[in-house]
């Protein structure tokens, strides 16, 4: 029923980019919004998780925005060009994008693994257009990520070797995906969603693996107490990154389809928490 009321949409970032979604909304009149932030490598479908959270929100009277940031999916701009400053732009235009559709004035954001923790900054940042805040296994300190945890950076300083690939290619590989670009690498020092966590005041709900070998739940479990917010963990017993099996990159094994069912159940009805019958858009 939900798939009729789906629409692809296209916006523009703050600095012209033209970005590609889809705007998923119930057969009522929705409750509010939620816009969805993929992480690095992917696009706004996350493997088809995310296309399945859209589906399950609407059936609980929430509509939804999915949406690929600069430099995935059917957005545009560049890799080697990628800056978490640029991917706030974009939040912010999908952000006021969605809340418009519905006659909204804040979202649900919910982001995921490297976007994550842009959202946590943008809801640090932006009280004023959240209403909550979902993340999954969320990266939080992208220094530590990019730079603490490569070998060829030592003391905050690159390599020889690195150095050069950097000058001449523009970009280092992080994965076969995602590629760190000069700017992004820049940025790492000084944007740390991780340092900010304070500021962020709108009800929060994480959820993370307790096998995640990528962002491992330490890094959730050490966060949730620094929101200045409610903040809430949720763990599920023995799923890797993305809420999966180990190895299951197209989310096809059955328990990480009854994980991710039962992720989006408590996803769903968390964000109707977040959305009292007295702050509805009018219909």
């Amino acid at each position: 029923m939900t798939q009729d009321l789906e629409q692809a949409v296209r916006f523009r970032s703050p600095d012209g980019l033209l970005l590609a979604g889809n705007l998923l909304r119930p057969s009522s009149t929705p409750l509010g919004i939620a816009v969805l932030v993929h992480g690095g490598g992917v696009t706004r479908e996350e493997g088809g998780f995310f296309t399945r959270l859209a589906h399950g929100l609407a059936e609980a009277g929430v509509a939804s925005l999915r949406f690929d940031f600069r430099a995935h999916g059917e957005s545009q701009g560049r890799m080697e060009d990628l800056t978490i400053a640029g991917i706030l732009g974009d939040i912010r235009a999908a952000a006021s994008h969605a809340a418009r559709a519905v006659g909204a004035d804040a979202v649900v954001l919910v982001g995921a693994s490297f976007g994550g923790g842009i959202s946590a900054l943008f809801a640090a940042r932006h009280p004023e257009q959240v209403r909550g805040l979902v993340l999954f296994n969320p990266l939080l300190d992208y220094k530590n990520r990019f730079i603490d945890q490569k070998p060829y950076w030592q003391d905050d300083q690159i390599d020889e070797e690195a150095g050069r690939r950097l000058a001449e290619d523009g970009h280092l590989e992080h994965s076969p995906t995602f590629r760190l670009g000069r700017p992004l690498l820049n940025e790492v020092f000084y944007l740390r969603p991780d340092r900010e966590l304070g500021a962020v005041t709108a009800p929060t709900l994480i959820v993370h693996g307790t096998k995640d070998t990528f962002i491992p739940v330490d890094s959730s479990r050490a966060a949730v107490g620094r929101f200045g917010g409610e903040a809430r963990l949720v763990t599920v017993d023995g799923a890797q990154h993305g809420i999966a099996v180990h190895d299951d990159p197209t989310y096809a094994d059955p328990q990480t389809q009854i994980w991710q069912a039962s992720v989006i159940r408590t996803v769903a009805d968390w964000a109707c928490e977040q959305l009292p019958a007295e702050e509805q858009p009018s219909p």
